[in-house]
């Protein structure tokens, strides 16, 4: 039986092991289902060590944390690229949290394509010309990275507000400007 702390170390190198695996190839590699939970596992852990200075908790906990984050980001850039390529998740073994944010994301981009195809049909039904709508051309992915309270989109509507981690799908305009003001970063960017 692995004690606490020989888990905990064994955990640590699984995380980055897995970051040094993603950099290194640009194809996406497979990761356990409960990859996540192991790291939530982690992090608890590291609160219970005993006998360590308290200084070496908050460290290990950033640590951990930007290693995730960095593993994340990279493996859903592979993940949208897969899925704007082939138009399905891919046929990896992922995470649940990372499989459960690519359905999301496919409804959003249905409910954006159907979006466009009934503005489409409705032009044409009433022989209106009209510019082109704001969701189609260049769409970007985005993940914020400080409270935003709204976008407005020009005829479309608001949305959110957000918060720091959000994801949503925004024209590449829009996101190109909040990325300039550091509100959030780009992680794809597409077609509708």
């Amino acid at each position: 039986m692995r004690s606490n702390r020989e888990e905990l170390v064994s955990t640590l190198a699984e995380l980055e092991s897995a970051l040094r695996r993603e950099l290194e190839t640009d194809e996406l590699l497979d990761l356990e289902e409960d990859f996540y939970s192991k790291i939530r596992k982690l992090l608890t852990d590291i609160h219970q060590i005993r006998n360590k200075p308290l200084e070496i908790i908050p460290i290990l906990e950033e640590r951990v944390c930007k290693t995730v984050e960095k593993l994340f980001l990279i493996r859903l850039k592979k993940e949208l690229e897969h899925l704007l390529r082939y138009g399905e998740i891919p046929k990896k073994s992922i995470p649940k949290e990372e499989h459960q944010i690519l359905i999301n994301i496919m409804k959003i981009i249905s409910t954006i394509t159907q979006f466009a195809i009934e503005e489409a049909k409705i032009v044409s039904e009433n022989k209106i010309c009209i510019s082109k709508i704001d969701f189609i051309g260049k769409l970007s992915l985005v993940v914020f990275r400080k409270t935003y309270p709204k976008l407005l989109i020009s005829d479309k509507g608001v949305l959110g507000p957000f918060s720091p981690g959000d994801i949503a799908i925004v024209p590449e305009a829009v996101a190109n400007e909040l990325k300039k003001l550091q509100v959030l970063d780009v992680i794809a960017e597409f077609e509708a």
